[in-house]
């Protein structure tokens, strides 16, 4: 086999491992991942950051956790990133975002708790949206076109 070929191999399955380890762990529940919308965790995270967290790690004061929003009724609105401030012995937990001036106003049962945030990729979730996705077709299909293209001509 030759090395342009073999390397052009390897570089497409680690690609396809780049992709599809996150996507099966995700399936799985061990991790989660989520597209910041808001500026409320600037300046460390901004809108269209994707944050990663390890489901099986509950957070402790000061880390930086996803957990399911209620409405006072019980019902879900959202998850949402942002900073512990205080946990008690009841196992509630109290979350504010970085750039907010208050925190936020329900208390959170450490059942709605998803996990500790381990990671950020920034700006990936903006490929996430409608322009983006078109965006990204339009390069990947261009990248694809000239690759064809130079093959042709080296034939």
């Amino acid at each position: 086999m030759p090395k342009k070929q073999s390397a052009s191999r390897w570089l497409s399955g680690l690609l396809a491992a780049i992709l599809l380890i996150p996507a099966v762990l995700s399936f799985a529940g061990v991790i989660t991942m989520r597209v910041v919308l808001t500026d409320s965790m600037e300046p460390r995270i901004y809108p269209g950051d994707l944050v990663v967290s390890a489901n099986w790690v509950k957070p402790g004061l000061g880390d930086t956790a996803i957990y399911h929003q209620k409405d006072i009724t019980g019902t879900f609105r959202q998850d949402v990133v942002h900073r512990v401030i205080t946990m008690n012995e009841q196992g509630e937990y109290q979350f504010k975002g970085d750039n907010n001036k208050s925190m936020d106003a329900l208390s959170v049962p450490k059942n709605d708790v998803v996990g500790t945030v381990f990671m950020k990729v920034p700006g990936v979730g903006n490929l996430l949206t409608a322009t983006g996705l078109l965006f990204l077709a339009l390069i990947i299909g261009g990248l694809v076109a000239v690759y064809y293209g130079i093959k042709l001509l080296r034939k």
